[in-house]
Order: C-alpha cells, then structure tokens, then sequence
C-alpha cells in the first residue's frame, strides 16, 4: 500500500494557517432546466417558440427535420443532434416531401450568470454522434428516476453531454472537410454512372496513388472493392423491391452489360440474379410496423423493433423466438445490426444511416408517406417471397371491411365524420389524416367517413398528423370521436381540464354518447395484423352505441 502514499517534499508540505498553489476553478455557465419528449414537427416548432428565452439542445430520435436557421438551412436525421442559442429561432420548413414521422428529445438550459456573453457551441450544425445520443438517453432515464439515482447524477450527466458538444464546435470549426467525404458522397450519387480512380483523383487534386492509399485506410476497400460491392447491393436492392430484367439491372447499376453484371454478382453474393429471389434471407426490420408485417406474414426476423402491444402477441403465438429491440436501440447502435449479420435490412425512408447500413447488407427503405400501408405490405411480400400470402391477407381484409360497410349502411342512413384523438396530455393531442396509420385510414378509406370539417378546412388532412391545444381539441370534432385517454396519472390533470369545458361538453358526439375509448398502443400500427383488429375493434365501439339508438 505505500505506493498509494503520497509523497511530498519538505518545502512543499503546507504550513499552519497557510494554503499553497490554489487552482481557480472556472465557474459554472449553464444550468439545466427542462427535458421533453416530442412527437411531431409541430411540437419541435412550438417549443422553439416557448423555450426561446432559453438554449435548447433537440435530439432527433425518429424521422427527420428540415430547419431554417439566420445561418442557413440544415437538416437533421436520426441519431443526430442540432443546438442553438438563446434568443435565436430554428424554423421547421413545411414543405412536403419523403418525410418520416420525426419524433426526439428537447432540452432547455439556461446560462448560469446572466451577463455571461461565451457561447461555446458555435452556430446551429446537425452533430451525428453516438455518445451524445447515448448521455441523452441516459439523462432521460436519469431525470425519470431521481428517487434512485440521487440529485447530482443528472448535472452530471448533463455537463458531460455539454463537455461533448463543446468538442463537436471546436472539431467543425477546424475540419477542412476532408477530400475523402466529399470523394464517398461523390461514388454513392454517381454509383450508376462510369466511375475511375484517376478521375476521382484528379477532380480532389491528389495523385491516384495516394488516392488508393487513403481510401483504402480510410474504407478498408480498394476504390475498385468499394464501387463493386456499393453497385451490387444496388442489384440486390432492385431484385428485391421490383423484377427488372438483366439488362435493365445493369443500367441501373452502372455496367456495361447483363453478362459482366451476373459475374460480378454471383462473385460477390454467391448466385446468380435470376435465383437470389429464392434464396431464404435473414432480415432485420428497423421497424415496428414492418417487424409485424412479416410476423402476419408468417415470416420470422432475425432481428427486429417489436412494439410493447405486440409483443404479448408474439408470446401467445410462438413467435417470439428472434431478437427483438425498439426502434430507438436499432436506429442509435448500428453495431447491432452488424453483429446478427443479415442478409436484408428492412426501414423507412429516409434514413441518415443509408450508407453506413448498405456496408451491412442490401438495405429497403421504403418512403412511408409515398406508399399508403397495404402498398408497402405487398412489397414486404415480395422481398420475403411470400407475395401470393400478402395478396390473400389484404383479401381477407377486404372481406371484412366489405362486411363491416354493410353493418354500418343498416344502422347508419349516412357515414357522417369521424376523427381519432391521440396522446392526450399537458400540451395538447395529436389528430391523424388517413396516411400515417392510427386507425385513420380505416375511418375515411375503408368505412367511408369524413375527416373533421377543421381538418379539410385547414389543408392539415395531407400533412398527415397535427398537434392540437387542448382549448381548441373541439374545433376539430366530427359526429363520431374516438379517443385515447392519457395513461400517465401526470397528464390526468389535463384530460380533467379538457371534459371541464364547456366547449367540449357542448359538442353534439360527447352529448350524444358518440365519445369512445380507445388504446393508442393498440391503434399504433399498421400491419395486417393490428388494422384488422383495430377494424374490429371499431365496428364493436360503433355497433354497439347503435344498435341502442
């Protein structure tokens, strides 16, 4: 133990009365304040309003923004971050387009002294880091169980994430933007067309030696490797989400013809084109819907996002023996995909991480307000082979909304509006138009409703979704509501606000006993599986108030 003793010289030690060799330590500049969860571009929009007398740290965790800063435009993906300053805004462009529901973490910190003047962070960037990422989720988990964890741990916590942020600023202020990335982003938009390393060379300004050197280092491919194995998974790609001919696959690809393509291919996957279709393949689904999906279809992932409702489903029919995780883990840890070594990845698009999961294995993101559900669904049956299957489940479908539209033309001389009402808490509830799944699309495309008159009015029905206040929840009524209750006992306060007004008590549906419950968990997906049972799960709520009348 004397090795643990420390050693001081005489003419070191302190004296009685007198302290030697004070450090100042610097003085604290920020303090944390607020975290919330957000759930829509809405909500990003409306905190940067709320939250702008302070600095605010957005953490994207689902999805993808599109910001507007007094420095430019930026977008920000999953598993990336964006911070700004106090007094500054960070507006949301409106603008339609392959967006997936963008859902993520808010943090709102203020500067210790007032008169503090340093900001340290430099101007708004998208930040792509794992570690930040991962102290905002643990901050998060943290701040939930404060009991346990005691009251330092989440200062902590927060000032080793600010510590990391401040190294991001420092590294984007001195990157030169290496000649690497740009060449990489270069082969990925050009793969399809002729592609040479001395071209590349030449257009960055280095030898095609050295070109070959760094690349190598820095990919751990020759240039050759790389451009081949990037075309090949396209191939693999296009099989997988259409039929095109050979030599409508080398065009796409970027070769010369169908022959040199079916060589370099059956090097690189071990068969030809024509059979890679037939082949079984492990996939991994980034997504509860897809994940389920392919459980209705009978097919079993290696390695998928299960949402808590279905996951008691897996249990009661067998079907939980894969590797199962949420879509957060998958998103922010591309090491596990990696690890269960796949053979297909399944996701939405777009996706940040394309790239970097196409180095995994052939990768289908597919544009999820593009395609409505049962287009997507029919996809995954081709991808799995099991396309004959796909078609008799929409069938089936189509068998019982058909029955479900006779029931409801015996008891109702018209359909009326109807709406879903989600999430109801502190800040307000989210109402869904009939492409982002929730049940919408079974009220206005398989039954024949009529969104709220609000909705239409506003243009809001093709955005998707809305975030609504909870003094204004009655504009947006129809002749039929069917709403989640919020669960958490700390938002009870405001379901106990919204039925205390009189506005809500004057709507015809609440006087007329056309108010029903639902479970959002429940009303979550759209997989054959959960639509069919929220179909069910409907005409129960509607046939049974009804047939009373």
């Amino acid at each position: 133990m004397s090795n643990l003793v420390p050693n001081f010289h005489p003419s070191s030690q302190l004296k009685p009365g007198r302290l030697q060799e004070i450090s100042t330590v610097p003085p604290a500049m920020f303090r944390l304040y607020h975290l919330n969860r957000l759930h829509d571009r809405e909500a990003f929009s409306r905190i940067d309003e709320l939250w702008n007398n302070k600095h605010v740290l957005y953490v994207i965790t689902s999805g993808q923004a599109r910001l507007i800063s007094a420095h430019g435009h930026l977008t920000v993906n999953t598993g990336s971050a964006v911070i700004r300053q106090a007094g500054t805004l960070l507006q949301h462009e409106n603008r339609r387009g392959s967006l997936s529901p963008v859902q993520g973490i808010a943090i709102a910190f203020d500067s210790a002294d007032n008169e503090q003047t340093t900001w340290p962070f430099g101007p708004p960037a998208a930040i792509s880091s794992r570690v930040i990422t991962e102290l905002v989720s643990d901050l998060i988990l943290t701040c939930s169980q404060s009991s346990d964890s005691g009251p330092f741990k989440p200062h902590a916590l927060f000032y080793q994430l600010l510590d990391t942020l401040r190294d991001h600023a420092v590294h984007l202020a001195h990157e030169d933007h290496s000649w690497l990335d740009l060449v990489i982003a270069h082969i990925h938009e050009m793969v399809a067309h002729p592609l040479t390393r001395e071209q590349l060379a030449r257009e960055v300004n280095v030898s095609p030696e050295h070109f070959s050197r760094e690349f190598k280092k820095h990919t751990g491919l020759t240039f050759v490797e790389y451009v081949t194995r990037l075309r090949i998974r396209m191939a693999q790609e296009h099989l997988l989400f259409a039929n095109p001919t050979l030599h409508e696959l080398a065009q796409l690809t970027g070769y010369r013809d169908s022959f040199y393509l079916s060589r370099k291919f059956k090097q690189t996957v071990g068969c030809a084109p024509t059979l890679y279709r037939k082949m079984p393949k492990k996939i991994v689904s980034l997504t509860y819907n897809y994940t389920a999906s392919l459980l209705a279809l009978g097919h079993i992932p290696h390695l998928g996002a299960v949402a808590g409702w279905m996951k008691g489903r897996l249990v009661e029919n067998g079907q939980d023996q894969f590797d199962q995780c949420y879509e957060h883990d998958l998103m922010n840890h591309p090491d596990l995909i990696s690890d269960s070594r796949p053979d297909v990845i399944l996701g939405y698009a777009p996706h940040s991480g394309m790239d970097e999961l196409r180095q995994i294995a052939p990768t289908i993101l597919m544009p999820f307000e593009e395609l409505d559900w049962q287009e997507q669904f029919i996809h995954l049956g081709r991808i799995t082979g099991l396309e004959s299957k796909a078609r008799a489940l929409l069938d089936r479908y189509d068998t019982l909304q058909q029955e479900a539209n006779y029931t409801l033309d015996q008891l109702l001389d018209e359909r009326g509006s109807a709406v879903c009402i989600f999430m109801i808490g502190e800040s307000g509830a989210y109402i869904y138009g009939h492409g982002w799944g929730r049940a919408s699309h079974i009220l206005y495309e398989s039954l024949g409703f009529t969104p709220p008159p609000r909705m239409k009015k506003d243009g809001q029905l093709l955005t998707g979704y809305i975030h609504v206040p909870l003094n204004e929840i009655y504009m947006y009524a129809a002749d039929h509501i069917f709403i989640d209750y919020a669960r958490e006992s700390s938002e009870q306060d405001a379901v106990d606000k919204l039925f205390a007004q009189e506005s809500w008590n004057t709507l015809s549906a609440v006087r007329e006993g056309r108010l029903y419950e639902i479970d959002a968990d429940m009303f979550y997906g759209f997989d054959p599986i959960s639509v069919m049972e929220q179909l069910q799960h409907i005409m129960h709520k509607l046939t049974s108030h009804l047939s009373m009348q």
